[in-house]
């Protein structure tokens, strides 16, 4: 099982990046890699999306379950080609227009996306995702 966190400071309302990051039709505009997404299934605080990824030309897609709380977003690969994927976001007001957001996840990679899927492709996956999540904001 892999582990990966990171936090990261934006200039922006935190309201305004929750609702972002929890808006499953958003995706495909901030994470690296994502040709499509979209919510699925809406009951109550529970979510359920797809998200079509393009790795390496070839594409992968993951059904997730997300459950929304205040200031934080449970994810939960429900379906998809990794054995298991399990993450939590954290948005945090730190002052007016300046947020925290935390992404803790644990993932568990099968043998044959283990050569794509190691540390070095998760840091580039972060810088590519804040550069992407800022510009979206905008």
């Amino acid at each position: 099982m892999q582990e990966f966190s990171f936090q990261h400071l934006i200039n922006a309302d935190s309201k305004k990046v929750f609702d972002a990051i929890a808006d499953f039709s958003n995706y495909k505009f901030f994470l690296p890699g994502c040709l499509e997404s979209s919510l699925l299934e809406l009951r109550g605080n529970t979510m359920r999306g797809s998200l079509t990824f393009n790795i390496l030309s070839k594409n992968y897609s993951i059904t997730s379950e997300n459950i929304v709380f205040e200031n934080m977003i449970k994810i939960k690969q429900i379906d998809g080609p990794l054995k298991q994927f399990d993450a939590t976001w954290t948005v945090h007001e730190i002052d007016q227009g300046l947020t925290s957001i935390i992404l803790e996840a644990k993932l568990s990679v099968p043998l044959l996306l283990k050569p794509i899927i190691n540390q070095t492709t998760l840091e580039f996956f972060v810088a590519r995702f804040k550069v992407a999540f800022e510009d979206y904001l905008i």
